[in-house]
């Protein structure tokens, strides 16, 4: 008899099936047993009568949980009382006329009817061939799969082609370290896994490709977040030749606009096209270049009224001072406060300031150290309310919206301001081409190969810090969703963005020699963008860890505790590779 799956017995009512899979629970009544059958496609309620001391009465009483069975019986429709909603086959129930069973399962390490979210990672991820046959995680591996096929199709109907770059390659300053690979052939000598195929999309527009697009695979050496895979991420990358910014911003927005609903459809987008900012006014504004625009709560930067104009030294000193209005409503006690004040100093204040508007004015916390002048000033420049809460912190601009931008975010979930409903979409642009980075050294801020704004004239006469790029990132609810830009595509531009941060001209033609050759024949103007996939799923499937939105996933240490991987390798392949590993001095020893 040809195998059924569970949903489709949904069309074979009174039809006689034969089901294969797993029994994910069993129910012994005496005579009747009542098993709940699942494979791939769901869930679906088995009947068992066996008469006690027949063979299949013994038989079913010897079925455990995540046996493989084979159940061979007719479909009939349940009773109305009877009707489980909380099931897509609830309607129905198969009455068992046969049960074999085909594999038997050790006693599973955890349950698998829940959600799993709070069973400890590590136990589940040892065990992921087990913790996949979860419904949760079923569904969203499904999910993805419909999600990147409408992805595919959409790109397939927009004239992108879909082009596969290597996965060798050689190291490139994409922001992040990179994972090495030793060359058996050529000792001495290291492939790189790609950070992103930055090199190789630019180099397929020179090509003379149209569109191109990938779901890519990008390899970098990074710290695991809750929102960030370690190791391996993926993401839609695409890039247009002679494109302007507008061209690539419509692609993007009608992309997300076309795909979302696919496996979001509970969810409705907040504005498009997609509003811009600049990084500037986002760092002004929401102290952070990817702000969640679903709800107001801007910064305020009060430096040229407070400064030298109170008897507290810190505002005396600052370079920044920024408030938060808290409009009345919500009550906030003083634990409240010294919770936030505690949050505040995690992330490096030296301290976070309150004061109440009442009859005016601001009364009780730091309003003692102002005069009653300014104080008025206050309130009326903030345009804060009778009875609003005003969180004030002084300090460097770049600390202010560093901790007041998370402050923020802390604030809309206690005032309930998030609405999980809401996609809200932004683009952030103008970012600056430099920055100086935490070892106090100028770097590149975004992407290295990058336009800068004014091209080679600006290099060369401005002030690195000066200098703009046509890079952006597009932002969905308060998480970096795509960077992009508007390439480089003239050759000496390209050495002196990279001059300008201590590569010398020999140095970038070896690192970036495929690219400075093929500038030189005829490089079309182009530029694109690369949207993670994982996370834009972890925002509309509502998870909140994006390792859950993998198959296989490291663990928040980036170990996959499955495969044991990293893991030493023998002695005959670093032989082989020309590797001998040096030895570690253990710094736990006494003393030491």
């Amino acid at each position: 008899m040809k195998r059924t799956k569970a949903v489709d017995c949904l069309g074979k009512i009174k039809e006689k099936v034969s089901l294969k899979g797993w029994v994910a629970n069993i129910r012994d009544h005496g005579q009747l047993f009542f098993i709940d059958f699942r494979d791939w496609s769901g869930i679906i309620q088995v009947v068992v009568n066996a008469p006690e001391g027949s063979q299949l009465h013994r038989l079913v009483s010897s079925l455990r949980k995540e046996w493989v069975v084979e159940i061979r019986g007719k479909v009939v429709k349940r009773t109305n009382k009877m009707v489980n909603s909380e099931l897509e086959t609830g309607k129905i129930e198969i009455q068992a006329e046969e049960v074999i069973v085909i594999n038997k399962s050790k006693a599973i390490p955890f349950p698998l009817d829940n959600d799993g979210k709070k069973i400890d990672e590590s136990l589940r991820l040892k065990y992921r061939f087990l913790d996949l046959r979860r419904q949760r995680l079923a569904k969203i591996m499904k999910l993805k799969h419909k999600y990147i096929l409408a992805v595919r199709n959409w790109m397939d109907r927009n004239g992108f082609t879909e082009i596969i770059t290597p996965l060798l390659t050689s190291t490139s300053p994409e922001g992040a370290r990179d994972f090495i690979i030793p060359s058996r052939i050529h000792k001495g000598k290291f492939f790189v896994l790609p950070q992103a195929p930055q090199q190789f999309k630019q180099l397929l527009m020179v090509g003379g490709v149209d569109r191109y697009f990938q779901i890519a695979p990008c390899a970098r050496d990074e710290d695991p977040r809750a929102d960030r895979h370690a190791g391996v991420f993926y993401q839609i990358d695409m890039e247009m030749s002679f494109p302007s910014i507008d061209e690539i911003f419509q692609t993007a927005e009608k992309l997300m606009k076309d795909t979302y609903k696919s496996v979001a459809g509970g969810k409705r987008l907040v504005n498009y096209p997609f509003p811009r900012i600049s990084y500037k006014e986002a760092m002004e504004k929401y102290g952070s270049d990817k702000p969640d625009i679903r709800f107001e709560l801007e910064l305020q930067e009060m430096v040229n009224l407070i400064k030298d104009k109170s008897e507290l030294r810190i505002f005396n000193q600052a370079e920044s001072i920024r408030l938060i209005v808290i409009p009345k409503g919500v009550e906030f006690s003083k634990k409240d406060i010294d919770n936030l004040e505690r949050k505040a100093k995690e992330l490096g204040a030296k301290g976070l300031a309150y004061a109440k508007v009442l009859n005016g004015s601001l009364e009780s916390g730091i309003s003692k150290f102002f005069e009653k002048a300014l104080k008025q000033k206050i309130v009326k420049i903030s345009r804060a309310k009778e009875g609003d809460l005003l969180l004030i912190m002084a300090d460097s601009k770049k600390m202010t919206s560093k901790v007041m931008g998370q402050i923020r975010k802390v604030l809309a979930q206690k005032l309930d301001l998030v609405n999980d409903k809401e996609l809200s979409f932004l683009w952030v642009t103008g970012f600056p081409f430099y920055e100086i980075n935490e070892e106090g050294e100028l770097d590149f801020g975004h992407n290295p190969f990058s336009m800068p704004k004014g091209g080679i004239k600006n290099l060369e006469e401005k002030q690195a810090l000066e200098i703009e790029s046509y890079q952006y990132d597009l932002v969905l609810n308060g998480y970096e969703l795509a960077s992009g830009s508007i390439r480089n595509h003239q050759p000496e531009t390209l050495v002196k963005a990279f001059e300008k941060v201590g590569y010398g001209r020999k140095e970038v033609l070896e690192k970036f020699g495929g690219m400075y050759e093929a500038f030189q024949y005829g490089a079309p103007p182009h530029g694109g963008w690369a949207i993670g996939i994982d996370r834009l799923l972890m925002l509309l499937l509502d998870e909140d860890n994006i390792r859950d939105i993998y198959a296989f996933p490291k663990n928040s240490n980036g170990v996959d505790l499955l495969m044991n991987a990293p893991s030493p390798v023998g002695k005959i392949q670093l032989k082989e590779t020309g590797i001998k590993l040096a030895k570690v001095k253990n710094a736990k020893k006494k003393g030491k």
